[in-house]
């Protein structure tokens, strides 16, 4: 532990959920505002929040990390038009148990429970159907942000708009997000959750786009040769009974591997003959919001198998008219390679990709694949970024630890454009992650 200018500095081993990246850091833990200012104006820096992104999101070597977590407060709340404004280190978790002890919901909640506000924004998460409610950024009214050289700053839709949007899948570019202020909505009872059994990615996309008004909409499919595609879609609807909410503990930070990973060929098998046999068969179940909204909180064996090795998720948006040549290059490529995936997850969009965030019309598939550094494994993701950029397709930059410069910028034709709109608002280069430096961002 080491002190300058009012602020101590700790060193620490930090890693990405999908244990891809770990590196080294030094790290300001700030529980007052003005340490926030301490920092030297040319220090390059990153904010980390809960630390559940995939990929280095918030951290990276040569970056102080400043550590948001102690900002965790819910500063107001007005019960009329359903208005919550939160600092950015408060987690999404304890965020929705406040607003639906109250009977409203986030309508946008990542799958994990740990990530912040401040994540949320920076990602531009999405939710269960971003068909239906979009991204994080249609959630928040206004945000307040720091910035080294200009100060504190407020920003919303009609203040510095632009660079109230730049916050969104600005990956802590524009500044460190402080506080927003998130738009709630009404929340249901519970869902009745629906099965479709599908029997390929085709089929699928056609279910997904004729529930698409659904507040649950999401699909998962077998990724192995032989059974590639078959799988089911799950839609939720609002019920009017309320079922007994599963007690659970949020999926934590970090998840102990298992010594040895579960996620070979057989353990993938065994393990999608059992999805198979539970969930892809025709049926219902009312299911309480919270476990509807945070399906990973029943994951921890899941991620635990992927072992110290890891895992590296692949999330590419196709848009529709490329969909079904893309679902049968893609079907083709996994016979053909007979790479191990452990999950396939389809979602459906019908937004605008504004910036760097992952967003447009079409299908989106996320693609878990342990044990990413071995050469097969390598080979299968590289093959899979070039038949989806030849497919029209956009990556998901907050997941995949994968990408690299070269890919993201084919992904997008104008990438140095959307890159220096985004980097005008950091025109020296201060905040710097292990993200933004692998994608020259």
């Amino acid at each position: 532990m080491s002190a300058s200018r009012g602020y101590a500095l700790a060193e620490c081993e930090l890693q990405s959920f999908d244990r891809s990246v770990v590196a080294r850091c030094r790290v300001q833990r700030p529980d007052r505002y003005r340490l926030l200012e301490a920092l030297p104006d040319d220090q390059p820096r990153i904010t980390r929040g809960g630390g559940v992104s995939y990929v280095d999101a918030g951290f990276g070597d040569g970056s102080l990390v400043q550590d948001v977590g102690a900002f965790d407060r819910l500063l107001a709340f007005d019960g009329e038009r359903g208005l919550l404004t939160v600092e950015a280190g408060a987690r999404i978790g304890d965020v929705v148990r406040f607003a639906l002890s109250r009977g409203w919901i986030v309508p946008v909640v990542p799958g994990h429970p740990g990530a912040t506000i401040g994540g949320c924004i920076a990602a531009d998460v999405h939710g269960k159907n971003p068909a239906r409610d979009g991204t994080f950024r249609d959630q928040v009214v206004d945000l307040e942000l720091f910035d080294p050289v200009e100060g504190w700053i407020g920003a919303g839709a009609q203040t510095r708009a632009e660079r109230f949007a730049a916050c969104f899948a600005g990956f802590g570019i524009p500044g460190t997000i402080v506080r927003a202020t998130l738009r709630l909505a009404r929340a249901p009872a519970a869902y009745v959750v629906r099965r479709l059994p599908v029997a390929n990615l085709v089929e699928a996309a056609d279910v997904l786009q004729a529930h698409a008004g659904a507040p649950l909409l999401y699909g998962w499919h077998d990724g192995r040769a032989g059974q590639f595609g078959r799988g089911v879609i799950r839609f939720g609807l609002e019920a009017q009974d309320t079922p007994r909410a599963r007690p659970s503990e949020d999926l934590p930070s970090t998840v102990p591997p298992w010594p040895l990973r579960a996620w070979n060929r057989a353990g993938i098998a065994v393990l999608d003959a059992w999805i198979h046999r539970r969930w892809c068969r025709p049926g219902s179940s009312v299911v309480d919001v919270a476990s509807a909204l945070f399906p990973l909180n029943g994951a921890r064996a899941y991620y635990a198998g992927f072992g110290k090795a890891g895992f590296a998720e692949a999330q590419w948006l196709v848009p529709h008219a490329r969909h079904a040549d893309f679902a049968a290059a893609l079907a083709e490529l996994v016979a053909r390679t007979r790479p191990r995936i452990s999950l396939i997850a389809s979602k459906l969009f019908d937004g605008d990709a504004e910036g760097f965030s992952f967003n447009g019309h079409g299908i989106a598939y996320a693609i878990q694949c342990p044990d990413p550094r071995a050469a097969p494994q390598r080979a299968f993701l590289a093959e899979l970024a070039n038949l989806a950029i030849g497919h029209g397709g956009r990556p998901n930059l907050i997941k995949d630890s994968t990408l690299d410069a070269a890919t993201v910028r084919r992904a997008w034709p104008d990438f140095e454009a959307r890159r220096a709109a985004l980097r005008a608002f950091d025109p020296h280069g201060l905040q710097q992650s292990g993200l933004t430096r692998r994608l020259a961002l």
